[in-house]
């Protein structure tokens, strides 16, 4: 199994947050849109995305037409993180390469 990338990545283990990345990816969403949309409550949701905030997958904007509405985005920094995890991928991270006794390349 390949290594994670990325503080914070392991969240991505649990399928709401998975959902919530991938509402993100498209575009920047309130929580109750995200709520809405991934059929749970308002307030699970806000749990989730204060993990992700904290964990700096996330980050929180004020809305550009009401300065009220908090919108939630994907952070610049973590987007080729956040890919490499879910493709399973060590992007980022150098790879090393051993050869075994027949003559192979490993990862590892």
């Amino acid at each position: 199994m390949p290594k994670r990338n990325g503080a914070g990545i392991e969240l991505l283990a649990d399928p709401t947050r998975r959902r919530i990345i991938a509402l993100l990816a498209v575009s920047a969403c309130r929580p109750s849109t995200i709520a809405r949309e991934i059929g749970r409550s308002r307030p699970a949701v806000s749990r989730q995305l204060a993990l992700l905030v904290d964990a700096g997958l996330v980050e929180r904007r004020p809305a550009y037409f009401d300065g009220r509405a908090i919108l939630y985005r994907i952070a610049a920094d973590s987007h080729g993180p956040i890919t490499a995890w879910l493709a399973g991928t060590n992007v980022g991270r150098p790879i090393r390469l051993r050869l075994d006794a027949d003559g192979k390349l490993h990862e590892g």
